[in-house]
């Protein structure tokens, strides 16, 4: 008994020895960027987050680049002295969820089921407010849009398309295959597929939207409720032809024109659309389970209001209500929105290979109260983001960052 509980103490003691080093090793600095460190842990940390967002590619070398940035960022804000507090950081978190249609708690468990900690957001989203203040203060100043430019940028993106067009569709969402493989069966579709006839089985076998069943067929529509980068497409094809494969968000997308006449009223143009997306739960269902789920939802809602009452039943604060310019409606939703008439729904597989139920609730040939000031900060935003990235640039070259 003796000799066994010295071993025992002994065992205790070489792992109470080991810990410490252990612990040391993860928050260990591996970078130092100025007078601050990047560590192990905030690495691990990192790299898990950006395979949470299905980033591809280097992502320890993705990782490593982003913190010392980060790094850079809270320093020149620290110089500036520019700080942040509480609040804006839980509305930086609010924001950063609202742009893949989640809450920030439903984000915030997403990121908790693969492992990223609260603390990792929360920082990510600290240096990006702070980041955004610095170059607010440091190049507003040399920044201005003008109303003439609001309303070109509001002429390009409601274009008046006299033409409703006949159309098919495949959609194959990134998440199922991965970026590559998806790519390349988009690929062979598109290169392949000679006739309505071989698209329809090739949507039925491949395709993950709700019109797969059809074929793929998504009838007659006006050709400018499709989003821009695919009406510009369809609008090149003769009937019969394929388009080449089409980023739309989380997924890879073909089109074949089947059909093209004039509308009824060529001065028809929409300008604003108004839709809900509702996310189905998916921590414990399957895809199939979600898509069950999501058909049962859809089929007791008759209009947006019906969808909204009746979201709760199936999960908590999953709806978002949005009322947008066309062109400022994520890609993947305009879509799906562009096949159904008001008060008509559908479903898609998200970035993160969840099932989403988009209904739309109205097309507008005007736009939403607020809209022409969102249009003039987008385009604040990119001129002054533009400015940053040079700003950035030269914050690193003159910067000290040694490997440890």
């Amino acid at each position: 008994m003796k000799k066994i509980s010295l071993l025992a103490y002994g065992i205790s003691l070489c792992f109470s020895l080991a810990l410490p080093s252990l612990a040391a090793s993860i928050y260990s600095p591996i970078y130092q960027v100025n007078d601050s460190v990047v560590t192990e842990y905030e690495l691990q940390q990192r790299v898990k987050m950006l395979q949470s967002f299905g980033t591809r590619g280097d992502l320890r070398q993705m990782a490593i680049d982003q913190l010392i940035e980060d790094r850079l960022r809270s320093q020149a804000a620290k110089e500036a002295g520019i700080t942040t507090n509480d609040e804006e950081i839980l509305g930086g978190m609010e924001e950063f969820a609202a742009r893949g249609n989640f809450s920030t708690d439903q984000l915030l468990n997403y990121f908790r089921q693969r492992g990223v900690h609260r603390e990792t957001f929360e920082d990510f989203v600290r240096a990006g407010i702070l980041w955004r203040n610095v170059i607010g203060a440091r190049f507003a100043s040399k920044v201005n849009v003008t109303d003439e430019e609001v309303d070109a940028q509001l002429n390009v993106n409601a274009i008046s398309f006299p033409k409703t067009v006949n159309v098919a569709e495949i959609i194959l969402p990134v998440a199922e295959r991965g970026a590559a493989q998806t790519r390349a069966l988009a690929d062979r579709l598109s290169q392949t597929i000679k006739s309505g006839d071989q698209f329809s089985i090739a949507a039925k076998k491949f395709s993950k939207s709700d019109t797969a069943v059809r074929g793929g067929a998504m009838g007659w529509i006006p050709l400018g409720t499709l989003p821009a980068q695919v009406s510009s497409r369809v609008s090149a094809l003769e009937p019969g032809q394929v388009t080449a494969p089409i980023i739309i968000g989380s997924a890879i997308a073909l089109y074949q024109l089947r059909g093209v006449r004039e509308a009824k009223s060529a001065g028809e143009q929409v300008i604003s659309v108004s839709y809900l997306n509702v996310i189905m739960p998916s921590a414990k269902s399957s895809q199939g389970g979600q898509i069950a789920a999501a058909t049962k939802l859809m089929n007791l809602s008759d209009t947006c209001l019906d969808m909204q009452a009746n979201t709760s039943k199936f999960a908590e604060n999953a709806v978002t209500s949005q009322s947008l310019p066309s062109a400022q409606v994520p890609v993947r939703i305009a879509a799906e929105i562009s096949k159904l008439d008001p008060n008509e729904s559908g479903y898609y597989v998200a970035e993160n290979g969840g099932i989403n139920v988009v209904m739309l609730c109205n097309r507008a040939k005007d736009l939403p109260e607020g809209a022409r000031e969102q249009i003039r900060n987008a385009l604040f935003g990119q001129r002054v983001g533009s400015f940053g990235a040079g700003y950035l640039q030269e914050l690193r070259g003159d910067a000290i960052i040694i490997a440890k």
